[in-house]
């Protein structure tokens, strides 16, 4: 070990320097906790569920400590390391009911203290029952202050609960004086005699008590040393929406622990409120890009958010973040698990690297979290119980340097670490249930003790073994005198000599030494007491004694050791790898110091290095942590094995579809040889299986730039750095000519060059080469642009044209050409000669051919070579059998004409043959159609005379088509209604030439007549007949016309004075017509008999009702004198014969009524009966 230049290496590489108060963190030995007053949840029945108070206890080592409540005392609490213990405070020892607000309750602080001797703790408190849950992190004495900010929030009134924001203040020393500042600008003192006492405020309404502040009684001569503890929060409230409430409950942090920068983070899938407290006047605070001004005591409320952002101030403010009532808590506003709860932010400034929490399942809490922001470079190094955590991190909007991490977790007891600096607070959430409180945090301390390690320069509150310390206070005013006294040692006199330090918020605080140093050897807690003497310093604090005591541990020193690979080489990544130890249970080494020999450092814990040259290297290490030691600084050498410089020849350009060569260039320092080449061409292509060779060639096959790549490899494994060059690949020239058409006998073949450059053009085109492929001839080569050359004999020749661009790329193309023999015969052959028609195209055959080589090249045909000898059509490219098409003008007359068609065949310029051919054409016939007139469907069948041949060709003709019956007639009825096409064809008996021409014929439909068949109308009435019919513009006739309105309407009406049959004609616009009849009855009025005998004669044995036959639905009643009835009758199909029962009636006169049942009115009368 290099022992002795530790302490240089400290002060080069960990400067730590004491710029400002130090802070200190929610770890301590003695803390004060209250159970305040709270609105108990009841059950449907109405029973009361009384809320319980549990202390969560935890220490990153182990440790034991002691609570005690009023008469409670829960003995010696053994606290295993990152475990979380909790310890029931009974309710009645503890709970402040609310006829003791606004009065001092003695003994009512849950006090909670470390054995002397061993491990600070954090602690927890957490209030549940029922639907009822609110925790909050406890603070360390070392971390109470002197004045508070009440955080509250807006109380509402709920039926049977006390409905209040609440102050719960709580002495740590005896006989502290503090003075209450209400918000309407008065105050009142609170004197607590004995450390424990409790004074609960509550105002006398609904008053939201934020803002609202409590400061010790500077007066007061004993007081500018106490401390107090203070809470705030509502027996019970909503937020944001009906439904549900929960109690608030957080301790508060002292104005010096407030900071200027908070990050706030959302509860996961769920809605949040902030509010910010200022504590000076004219504060400025910037959220979500708003400025926001504050004076001491104002405060700003923000909406419903789900994002997460940063708080800054130039001030110093407290931000608390509230959850919302449980029915409109989601991010989308809608229901989902929680309630209202308060939670104190600690500010960035005052952050942990690592620190034990506790979360807790009660009341009924199922889902419980842990928010975390930390710096964006860090996230990869926060850890919960060693393990990285596998949720994603999200950067802040507004400030992407820091990200933040929503976890949910199981266990009661997590331990959190990072690298970095983190704020973390810890949440849960149940069916109506919620907690939420800071999972851990630093604090601004004006008053504090320090160990200085006289080594590493570093303050600390622990001392190394076997390194000298040095002893300092700092104080928050001048002292007049100062004793020191170390463990059971001697009070000895301290130096007045100071330093003065500004602390967190501004102010000035000083430092004092012990003026001696200790080396201490073995690994225990100390105490060291320090005395002093205020003077009057003006600031409302009399002069007085104090009295400080601090205990602090002996660390060890950590073990430092790394490792590293055996086999090393220069331009190498190397893996270092710690292997040191802190030697102090729960607190792992987080400080790192490497010196790699070469002139670099890293403060990495596993870093890899590179070492560009070769040769050996001391690596230096010395390794620490926060709040321990550092090691010595341990040694090791390393060897780099020759380094290797790679390099490559190869031209820059080259062309596309070409081998490119490359040739290794690279030396190696002396003790190594090169063995393998690992050639990369940049272009996607397989790296080469074979890394043996140092000369290459690569074929690119697409054009561009590419970056080629050379690491080289010796025989010990040793790799170099990557050498690279870039190649441009040009394109190749693209050649290309046409071919001419010649026979032997031609002069000479022309070439014409159609080549270009890659980029389409011919400007960078540097030169050609033709080869005609007639060896041995003259002028068989040639470099001129367009190739000319003389074939003397017909047969096949292979042509190749070359390409050189400027580049230097080239390429050739070849095509096989024939020189055609002279011996070229032409010929055709005439399709369907015998029968050939007017109206039908000519079609003929090539079958002209080249006896000796070669293929005919050009056709001229002349189709009336006779008539029209200058009119042909030309082919440059003819087809053996290729067929050609002519259409001659229609004939005028009924006899045959003759063409003379010739063929003119060429295999080259001046190598021709001719072949003539005569025809004979027919006439076609021509018809002439006249168009067909309409006709309706039910006309019956027609003879269709409106076509005909016209030119006077003898042959047959034949109408075909929908509705065309065998005999050639039309019939509409098959057919059916619309258009339909008929065609009509003339086929002429001499040559059969056929015409035909297509009509069209449109057949009409009948109207559609609804009517009644019957109609009824009474005597001297009338009634409009009901008819529909199934198009418009049509016309009617009604016969006969006596006894109508009209006859020339579709609905007449009818005033027949007698029965008839009536008959509807209806004709529509396109004049089909069709008829419907309707029977009109003449209903008779009724006219019955006044007297019938009924007496078997046959004469008038029944009674006779003229007309009653016609109203089938008529009623008939007939009564005796006395009103009974002797008869009825629906309809009169049965008449009355006189008897009633099968008994004959008396003779005598009866009475009849007659409902004729069709609106007629009823009739009635007297009938005489006679026997």
């Amino acid at each position: 070990m290099y022992r002795w230049v530790l302490i240089i290496w400290a002060l080069l590489c960990f400067p730590f320097v004491n710029a400002e108060a130090q802070n200190i963190s929610n770890e301590g030995t003695d803390f004060w906790a209250v159970f305040p007053t709270h609105d108990p949840s009841r059950n449907n029945n109405g029973t009361v569920n009384l809320a319980n108070v549990r202390i969560y206890i935890t220490t990153k080592t182990s440790s034991e400590v002691t609570v005690t409540c009023g008469s409670f005392n829960s003995g010696p609490v053994n606290i295993p390391g990152n475990t979380a213990v909790w310890v029931d405070v009974p309710r009645a020892d503890s709970y402040i009911i609310v006829g003791d607000a606004n009065s001092i309750i003695a003994n009512k602080g849950i006090h909670v203290q470390v054995t002397p001797g061993r491990d600070k703790v954090a602690v927890f408190e957490h209030i549940y029952a029922g639907a009822r849950s609110a925790a909050s992190l406890i603070l360390p004495r070392e971390a109470l202050g002197r004045e508070y900010y009440s955080m509250n929030y807006i109380q509402d009134v709920s039926n049977g609960e006390v409905n209040r924001n609440f102050l719960v203040l709580v002495a740590a020393d005896a006989n502290t004086t503090l003075i209450v500042h209400k918000k309407d600008g008065s105050s009142f003192k609170v004197d607590f005699a004995n450390a424990g006492d409790v004074y609960e405020y509550a105002p006398p309404n609904q008053e939201d008590l934020t803002g609202m502040y409590v400061e010790v009684d500077k007066t007061s001569p004993d007081n500018c040393n106490k401390r107090f503890a203070a809470y705030s929060g509502s027996t019970s409230l909503k937020i944001a929406c009906n439904g549900s409430r929960d109690p608030l409950f957080q301790q508060l942090y002292p104005t010096g622990s407030w900071g200027k920068s908070y990050g706030v983070v959302p509860f996961i899938n769920r809605r949040h409120i902030i509010r910010i407290l200022a504590q000076e006047d004219n504060t400025t605070v910037q959220f979500e890009g708003n400025v926001i001004p504050l004076n001491k005591g104002d405060f700003y409320t923000s909406g419903e958010l789900t994002n997460s952002a940063l708080v800054t101030a130039d001030k110093r403010i407290s931000v608390a973040q509230y959850s919302l009532t449980q029915a409109c808590s989601s991010a989308g506003g809608t229901e989902i698990f929680g309630d209202p709860e308060m939670v104190l932010l600690n500010p960035i400034e005052f952050n942990v690297k690592s620190t034990t929490l506790f979360s807790s399942d009660k009341e009924r809490i199922t889902e419980r979290y842990i928010n975390v922001l930390i710096k964006t470079s860090a996230t990869s190094t926060f850890k919960i119980d060693g393990t990285p955590v596998n949720t994603m991190w999200t950067p802040v909007p507004s400030n992407p340097e820091y990200s933040f991490t929503q976890i949910q977790i199981n266990a009661a007891s997590s331990y959190l670490t990072a690298n970095e600096g983190f704020n973390a607070i810890a949440y849960g959430f149940g069916d109506h249930e919620s907690y939420a409180y800071s999972a851990g945090t630093n604090l601004a301390a004006t008053t504090y003790f320090l160990v200085t390690n006289k080594i590493t320069q570093r303050d600390a509150q622990n001392a190394c073994v076997g390194q000298e310390s040095d002893f300092k206070i700092i104080l928050p005013y001048l002292v007049a005198k100062i004793t020191w006294k170390l463990d059971d040692g001697p009070e000895e006199p301290g130096s007045l000599d100071h330093v003065i330090i500004p602390a967190a918020d501004g102010t000035l605080t000083y430092e004092y030494k012990f003026g001696r140093s200790e080396t201490f050897t073995e690994l225990r807690s100390h105490r060291i007491t320090i005395k002093i003497e205020l003077p009057n310093d003006g600031t409302g604090c009399l002069s007085g004694e104090a009295e400080f005591s601090y205990t602090f541990d002996v660390y060890p020193l950590p073990t430092v050791d790394f490792q590293f690979p055996n086999e090393n080489c220069a331009d190498t990544e190397i893996q270092f790898t710690d292997a040191g130890l802190s030697n102090i249970p729960g607190k792992p080494l987080n400080k790192w110091l490497w010196d790699f020999g070469d002139g670099t450092f890293s403060t990495e814990q596993n870093p890899k290095h590179i070492f560009s040259a070769s040769g050996p290297f001391v690596v230096k290490l010395s390794v620490g942590l926060d709040e321990g030691c550092m090691s010595d600084v341990m040694p090791k050498t390393i060897t780099i094995g020759p380094k290797i410089t790679t390099g490559f020849a190869a031209d820059l350009v080259g062309c596309i579809n070409k081998p490119h060569t490359f040739e290794d260039k690279s030396i190696v320092e002396a003790g190594a040889t090169i063995v393998k080449w690992h050639w990369d061409f940049g272009d996607n292509t397989p790296i080469p299986t074979d890394q043996t060779l140092s000369v290459v060639q690569h074929t690119y096959t697409s054009l561009g730039k590419f970056k080629v790549t050379l690491v080289t490899e010796s025989a010990t494994g040793c790799v170099s750095l990557l050498y690279s060059k870039e190649i441009t690949i040009t394109a190749l020239p693209i050649p290309k000519f046409t071919l001419p058409k010649i026979c032997s006998s031609d002069n000479i073949a022309e070439f014409k060059n159609l080549s270009v450059d890659g980029d389409g053009t011919t400007a960078s085109l540097a030169s050609y080469l033709w080869d005609f492929g007639d060896l041995g001839s003259v002028g068989n080569a040639s470099n001129a642009v367009d190739g000319t050359h003389k074939y003397n004999q017909p047969g096949l020749y292979t042509v190749k044209l070359t390409v050189t661009n400027a580049n230097g790329c080239s390429d050739f193309i070849t095509s096989d050409f024939t020189v055609n023999g002279p011996d070229v015969e032409a010929k055709f052959d005439v399709v369907n000669k015998d029968n050939l028609c007017s109206n039908k195209k000519v079609e003929i055959i090539n079958t002209s051919t080249v006896h000796s080589v070669g293929t005919v090249i050009k056709l001229r045909i002349y189709f009336d070579a006779v008539n029209k000898p200058g009119e042909f059509i030309e082919d440059d490219d003819p087809v053996l059998n290729e067929s050609y098409e002519h259409t001659y003008p229609a004939m005028i007359t009924a006899d045959p004409k003759p063409f003379t068609i010739k063929m003119v065949a060429y295999s080259g310029e001046s190598c021709s043959n001719t072949y003539p051919q005569v025809i004979l054409l027919n006439p076609s016939p021509i018809i002439s159609f006249n168009n067909i007139p309409a006709v309706c469907i039910n006309v019956g069948k027609i003879q269709l005379t409106q076509a005909s041949e016209t030119l006077g060709i003898a042959g047959d003709s034949k109408y075909t088509g929908l509705g065309i019956t065998e005999d050639g007639w039309f019939d509409p009825s098959v057919a059916g209604v619309g258009r339909h096409d008929i065609t009509y064809t003339f086929t002429a008996h001499n040559g059969g030439c056929e015409e035909s021409l297509t009509k069209p014929i449109v057949v009409d439909p009948i109207p559609i007549v609804t009517l009644p068949s019957d109609l009824y109308i009474l005597e001297g009435g009338e009634k409009q007949i009901d008819v529909s019919v199934s198009s418009s513009g049509n016309t009617y006739e009604w016969s006969p016309s006596e006894g109508i309105s009209r006859n020339n309407v579709l609905s007449p009406t009818f005033f027949a004075t007698s029965d008839r049959v009536y008959t509807l004609t209806v004709t529509t616009a396109t004049g089909c017509s069709t008829s419907e009849r309707v029977f009109v009855h003449v209903i008779k009025s009724i006219e019955p008999t006044n007297a019938f005998s009924p007496n078997g004669d046959g004469v008038n044995d029944v009674w006779v009702i003229k007309y009653i036959e016609t109203y089938v639905a008529a009623t008939v009643d007939i009564f005796n004198r006395y009103g009974e009835k002797v008869f009825f009758s629906q309809g009169y199909s049965i008449p009355f014969d006189g008897n009633y029962q099968g008994i004959q009636l008396p003779v005598g006169t009866y009475y009849y009524i007659i409902n004729p049942k069709n609106g007629k009115k009823t009739i009635t009368g007297s009938l005489t009966l006679i026997r």
